[in-house]
């Protein structure tokens, strides 16, 4: 594993340390809620020393383990980090059942050592709203990169983790088993309804972006029939 690059921003309420992390480059997450210096790690996709020792260093607590979706390079490091920070609830959709069950044979499709995920702790069809210390989340249901993909939103601050939903300039591909084209254009169309422009992108690849950013400038957003 690699750590292509790490960056950060804080308001007065919560701090979000990135890690972009392996060989396909995914953005985990540390997101803290400052008040009660209560944390969440979003898409542990490797390093997972790495991620403990900053949750460490930052002095916080892990609480919860989100999972956008289960392909590989979102789960990469779950177990090993799980193993580090066992108070942490792995948090992800029933709906990812099958995706979950394929792991083993999409580390072979990559050629990356066998992992597995850790047991499901919080299902998010049963709680859709949680909190992360004084942080009130949304898991928004956004299938079509997978069955069970989903965002989390905190609308009080204006953030989403869209994981491969929604991209700076893009979609999410819907070529791997379970993915769907026409769940994904029903998924950004709900986004498209009900995130306000100022709402900040947070994606599982590549650089951070702005709602009103997509919806003007996102090509995946303006058309009305794609695959």
């Amino acid at each position: 594993m690699t750590i292509h690059y790490k960056d950060q921003f804080e308001t007065d309420h919560l701090k979000v340390i990135r890690h972009c992390i392996g060989p396909l480059a995914v953005n985990t997450f540390i997101l803290i809620c400052k008040q009660t210096k209560e944390a969440a790690v979003i898409d542990p996709g490797g390093e997972s020393e790495v991620i403990a020792q900053v949750l460490k260093e930052e002095g916080v607590k892990a609480t919860h383990m989100l999972f956008t979706h289960a392909h590989i390079d979102h789960i990469y490091g779950a177990e090993s980090l799980k193993a580090l920070i066992p108070g942490a609830k792995v948090t992800y959709h029933p709906l990812e059942a099958d995706v979950v069950a394929s792991i083993p044979s999409m580390c072979r499709m990559f050629g990356m050592e066998l992992r597995s995920m850790p047991a499901k702790e919080i299902d998010l069809k049963d709680t859709p709203e949680f909190s992360v210390g004084m942080l009130q989340l949304r898991s928004l249901l956004t299938p079509g990169h997978t069955p069970g993909s989903v965002c989390f939103y905190i609308p009080e601050h204006q953030l989403i983790f869209t994981g491969d939903l929604l991209f700076k300039g893009s979609v999410g591909r819907t070529d791997f088993e379970g993915g769907s084209g026409s769940d994904l254009r029903k998924s950004l169309d709900m986004i498209l309804q009900i995130l306000p422009d100022d709402v900040q992108i947070l994606p599982g690849h590549g650089k951070y972006s702005q709602m009103g950013n997509e919806r003007a400038n996102n090509f995946y957003l303006k058309v009305d029939r794609w695959r």
